[in-house]
């Protein structure tokens, strides 16, 4: 089960309310340009080794500037006094760059203090499982394909795994319990072939690399009515 709160920047909150407390220990997790998102994880304590049962994540949404550590060991969100907004916000971002809607919010930890101006948080609370990227990126019916991204949207891709990377795992397979943090592309082909008066659709072959799925194509084109290929997620 997750639980969490979303509070949009526009809601009515007082200068220096605090929004959010935890004693966990939150590491910068990933960037998405797209709606400007940035994403914090804890799922451990500070000096711990061993994942916790439950992962709570921050989301930060349409995110106009921000200065952060790279963690912190426990985390204190409020809302900017207004002493700190006068100091802090005329040198954040350049006239007509700012939403309107945006927030100044202040990250305080026990070893320093950050900011992040920002359109709306959220922080949800759950079991993390090991093949789910985040507790903000779920399976959508709309967009019918695995996520394998902690966030939507254009993000740096960094966790991306290589052909020889997935031929390795398909070959000495994976561990258990360990966070399926990347993924490759394998290359479905599927073909329509007239059978008796019927169209039948056959999934023919998954392929590691483009070129080889774009030449398993050429072969099969002459002997089929239709055929194609779609690059699918492989979650390592």
């Amino acid at each position: 089960m997750t639980s969490g709160t979303w509070l949009p920047a526009d809601q009515r909150l007082r200068p220096g309310e605090e929004l959010f407390r935890n004693d966990r220990e939150f590491t910068v997790w990933s960037y998405s340009a797209t709606h400007c998102q940035l994403l914090l994880r804890a799922d451990h304590l500070p000096g711990g080794e061993s994942r916790l049962p439950t992962t709570v994540e921050i989301l930060f949404q349409q995110v106009d500037a921000v200065q952060m550590r790279a963690s912190y060991r426990g985390l204190v969100i409020r809302c900017a006094t207004d002493e700190e907004a006068a100091r802090v916000e005329p040198g954040l971002v350049g006239q007509g760059h700012r939403s309107e809607a945006s927030r100044l919010l202040i990250l305080d930890s026990a070893e320093g203090t950050g900011h992040v101006l920002t359109g709306a948080v959220a922080w949800r609370e759950g079991v993390l499982s090991d093949m789910q990227p985040s507790l903000f990126n779920s399976f959508d019916p709309y967009d019918p394909m695995w996520p394998v991204k902690p966030l939507t949207g254009v993000g740096g891709e960094l966790d991306v795994a290589s052909p020889q990377e997935v031929a390795q795992a398909f070959l000495a397979g994976l561990p258990a319990g360990v966070p399926r943090e990347r993924h490759g592309t394998v290359h479905l082909l599927t073909a329509v072939v007239e059978r008796d008066g019927r169209r039948l659709r056959y999934n023919l072959g998954v392929f590691l690399t483009e070129a080889d799925a774009a030449e398993a194509k050429r072969l099969v084109e002459p002997h089929a009515t239709s055929c194609w290929t779609e690059a699918l997620p492989t979650v390592l």
